[in-house]
């Protein structure tokens, strides 16, 4: 079966654009449909938004042109059948770097345009994973978040003196990273422009900005002149050029050509780009390549989804930098893939080894890095930068892997390549991010390292000091 799911055509640019709308609510049984033009539907979250943004407009010198509509719309069309949570996602910052498994995170202060849901609807996406258990994931759609609550965060922060939660982080022009729970660039934005209105904010107030996305939407016509070179850089993911197995693993994201395609615009538009093989996918079963005593009863096997190729491709677009991200998988996301693919993934994974966490399927770190210098030495042989996320792998994982990174600086690689890029949330001190969550019981994995400077300098008399009195960050005698 899996050999008839291979041949599978790659998306043509028009078929995930049918996701742009919402589907209609089922009509009410026992009495006719009543269309929303035949009788009055009460929008009072729509007009509560309409007064709150006369209000802005008035006090902020940022004037914004946005048609909030859409906000009615969706209040019309979900009054027979309401959306769980409502048509508005509120909270749309986060600062989620008190956690343990991403506390040395540079861009850890995070913004999402829509809640509850993702179009793109991958089979391995944590976020997927975490709301569907709530109820929230895509039922029945992904929502846009209020656009006032980031405009008059803004307006406080630095139009005003008054009091704002967010005014020390703010005011450091700690970048921001849009892209985290959903993407922010699916489709829907071409109707909604919630996005283009967040990046027309971000550039009246000169704030810094990454963007992560796996939709080609970003290279679009009407978004291109919106991204300023000098805030804003957008990370591709792209787990795979192999698109019959990307149809089936991201079945509403387009597809790598796609991607490839939209890559290359912007890289000749001068913004600067990378692409995120984030998750990265084994080809083996963990300890083919580091284990001397692998052994196998059978045929091994294999799993040709993330592969070499895409360093190749990747370059042939003009983008000189990639980031690595070593998959981890929790058991609803292998459920889900096992399913897409019609065979069972649990094989490459070794859990009476590697056993970090109940829910999480992880790597051995030797297998990990081996594949990292494998991408490394493609990525020099082709002239492309390589870097390393450790996000989901462990605190080791950010120190281990930093002699692989092209920016000793910053593991996104968009320090000295974007002249807004000053700061990070490394700076941020631990007990300032607590203020972001409602878990204050986290404390520091390694309070010693958790602010140290990245840099080779720095970092080569960091790495003498701990061998010397600790043999070692994670307790070896090599790093």
């Amino acid at each position: 079966m899996l050999d008839n799911q291979l041949n599978t055509p790659s998306q043509s640019p028009t078929s995930i654009l049918p996701l742009i709308n919402p589907p209609p609510p089922a009509p009410t049984v026992g009495r006719p449909e009543i269309s929303t033009e035949d009788r009055e539907i009460p929008t009072p979250t729509y007009d509560r938004l309409i007064i709150e943004a006369a209000k802005l407009d008035a006090a902020s010198k940022y004037k914004s042109k946005f048609d909030y509509k859409i906000f009615k719309n969706l209040e019309m069309r979900y009054a027979d059948k309401p959306i769980r949570g409502g048509i508005v996602k509120s909270n749309p910052l986060k600062l989620v770097n008190s956690h343990s498994s991403c506390q040395q995170c540079l861009y850890a202060f995070e913004i999402d345009t829509y809640g509850r849901g993702c179009m793109h609807n991958c089979t391995y996406c944590y976020a997927k994973a975490e709301l569907t258990v709530h109820g929230y994931w895509n039922n029945p759609a992904p929502v846009p978040v209020n656009i006032n609550e980031i405009r008059k965060i803004f307006y406080t922060v630095f139009e005003t003196s008054k009091k704002s939660k967010w005014r020390a982080i703010m005011e450091q022009k700690i970048p921001l990273r849009i892209g985290c729970m959903s993407d922010s660039f699916m489709w829907i934005d071409a109707k909604y422009k919630l996005s283009q209105e967040l990046l027309k904010i971000l550039n009246f107030y000169q704030y810094p900005y990454t963007i992560i996305t796996r939709s080609d939407l970003i290279a679009h016509d009407s978004y291109i002149p919106l991204i300023d070179k000098n805030l804003g850089s957008v990370q591709f993911s792209l787990s795979s050029i192999n698109d019959p197995l990307n149809k089936l693993l991201e079945p509403g994201a387009a597809s790598a050509e796609r991607r490839l395609q939209a890559l290359e615009k912007l890289v000749k538009s001068g913004i600067w780009t990378a692409v995120r093989i984030n998750p990265m996918f084994p080809n083996f079963p963990d300890g083919y390549y580091s284990n001397p005593n692998f052994k196998w009863e059978g045929q091994i096997p294999t799993l040709n989804y993330s592969t070499l190729d895409i360093v190749d491709a990747v370059a042939d677009t003009g983008c000189t930098a990639i980031i690595a991200g070593f998959g981890r998988f929790s058991s609803f996301s292998i459920n889900n893939m096992n399913r897409a693919l019609n065979r069972e993934l649990r094989v490459f994974f070794n859990r009476a080894q590697i056993y970090k966490s109940s829910r999480d399927y992880h790597f051995s770190e030797p297998e990990i890095r081996h594949y990292y210098e494998l991408y490394k030495k493609r990525c020099k042989e082709n002239a492309v930068e390589f870097t390393v996320c450790y996000i989901g792998n462990g605190e080791s994982e950010f120190w281990k892997h930093q002699d692989l990174w092209s920016n000793k600086k910053d593991c996104c690689n968009i320090k000295g390549k974007v002249c807004s890029f000053k700061t990070d949330s490394r700076s941020i001190g631990f007990n300032e991010r607590l203020k972001f969550i409602s878990k204050n019981s986290y404390t520091p994995v390694d309070s010693e390292r958790l602010h140290i400077a990245l840099g080779v300098e720095d970092q080569k008399k960091f790495k003498r000091e701990i061998i010397s009195t600790k043999g070692g960050p994670s307790g070896e005698t090599s790093v």
